[in-house]
């Protein structure tokens, strides 16, 4: 819920059709860190326990978004100073207008994505986590559609907001960024505009 509340926040408002409010910040992607814990059994079983959406960035804008390592590393320490959290990886947003949203395709692993997502591992000398929520804005509440899923990633719909949550996990040894065997999010998949408040 994290994710998905902080991705619809800073939606850009041009691409429904809005204005950015005056004197607020960028609106755009979001990034924040992932914590929980990693089992390790035959497969590596990771438990996302909190998304924490990072407010000073680097960079921010409705395609690019980079962290300030200085934040970055502060929320880290502090987070993991409580010994059931442990560092599993990132999250960001991709925001998109709707013509140009496709469902998968969205919120797949661009290049960039994927070199920043290794260095992080490469940096933390541990395979991590990637979550990517690709996320558009419709003209209607679709109060009927129902939540697609497949091994990697969820498709739902909250009120006007149609999102993809995806997620991958690195392979530093490889180079490379591997789709994850099976996300789990019931929040995702068990909860649609069928079952809140929505006005149609």
């Amino acid at each position: 819920m994290s994710i998905l509340f902080s991705t619809i926040e800073s939606y850009p408002s041009k691409f429904q059709g809005g204005r950015k409010p005056k004197g607020t910040f960028p609106e755009g992607e979001v990034y924040g860190l992932l914590f929980g814990q990693k089992m390790d059994n035959n497969n590596a079983i990771y438990n996302i326990n909190i998304a924490i959406p990072m407010q000073i960035l680097g960079i921010k804008s409705s395609n690019e978004v980079t962290a300030s390592n200085k934040h970055f590393d502060r929320i880290k320490s502090v987070v993991e100073t409580y010994p059931m959290f442990q560092f599993l990886g990132t999250f960001h947003s991709h925001p998109e207008k709707l013509n140009y949203f496709r469902d998968k395709i969205s919120a797949m692993c661009s290049k960039d994505d994927e070199e920043r997502a290794i260095e992080d591992a490469i940096t933390y000398e541990q395979e991590l986590l990637e979550i990517i929520i690709a996320v558009t804005y419709l003209k209607k509440v679709l109060k009927t559609k129902k939540s697609k899923y497949c091994e990697n990633m969820i498709i739902n719909y909250l009120k006007n907001y149609k999102y993809i949550i995806a997620a991958y996990i690195t392979n530093s040894k490889d180079n490379k960024v591997n789709c994850v065997d099976k996300l789990i999010c019931p929040m995702a998949v068990g909860i649609g505009n069928f079952d809140l408040n929505c006005i149609c």
